[in-house]
């Protein structure tokens, strides 16, 4: 059983308001991760991204921090076509102040989402390698195979994040991410969206996950639990092995 980290995913379309600073400070001792999502934002001005880490850093000075930009293509709002979205990523790793990048896996670009990988390592930054499917969940060997092509990158953490249709494709998830934490050096991580998948997000140390993403109020993703309740469930399992 691998100790698992708690995210809590953010997106704020403007500022940190205090609203949502005092949020952050009430749940603190569940967070090990702020997850900062900059894809809803109307424009990305690299100049109101520093204030936003800024204030993150104020509220919880000791707690990591992944900035996201999820593309429309894995769920996400964001717009930017793909040359737009790695130049975005190249302008995020000259950022100071945060310590984790999400970087998209796709296969047909995999030489140059090696050189990022390598590029925000090199600038002092975690990867966490990630790629989402919101229609189904591919066959456990697919599921095996994606993590094992990612690995290649040398990432920090693998990510997959599926869709299941029944509680039998949840459970074809935590199998490839349970074998995958046995083959691969890497941090792993693998979430199974929905009601359906929730035993995911809660034992996901038990099959070998490193990061589990939950909320503060309204979810981020399908699936997702408020961080306090996702602490106490993980507690459970990390109290009992």
């Amino acid at each position: 059983m691998t100790q698992v980290e708690i995210a809590v995913t953010i997106a704020p379309e403007a500022d940190i308001t205090q609203k949502l600073q005092t949020e952050l400070i009430e749940a603190q001792a569940a967070i090990d991760i702020i997850e900062l999502r900059i894809d809803q934002r109307q424009t990305i001005e690299i100049a109101e991204i520093e204030t936003l880490i800024a204030a993150l850093r104020k509220s919880l000075p000791k707690v990591k921090l992944l900035i996201t930009y999820r593309t429309a293509s894995q769920g996400g709002n964001g717009n930017k076509a793909q040359e737009s979205y790695y130049a975005l990523l190249q302008e995020l790793m000259q950022v100071q102040g945060y310590d984790m990048i999400d970087i998209e896996w796709e296969e047909v670009y995999k030489e140059k989402i090696t050189e990022l990988v390598a590029e925000a390592q090199a600038a002092g930054l975690e990867v966490v390698l990630s790629q989402h499917d919101f229609e189904e969940t591919p066959a456990i060997e697919q599921l095996k195979f994606t993590y094992f092509k990612m690995s290649k990158t040398e990432a920090d953490y693998l990510k997959l994040a599926v869709m299941p249709k029944d509680p039998e494709d949840a459970t074809y998830l935590l199998d490839a991410l349970y074998v995958s934490s046995q083959s691969v050096k890497m941090k792993v991580v693998g979430i199974s969206m929905s009601h359906l998948g929730l035993v995911s997000r809660t034992a996901q140390g038990v099959f070998g996950g490193s990061i589990s993403y939950g909320c503060l109020g309204e979810p981020q993703a399908p699936g997702q639990i408020h961080v306090t309740k996702l602490k106490e469930i993980l507690t459970l399992y990390e109290s009992n092995k």
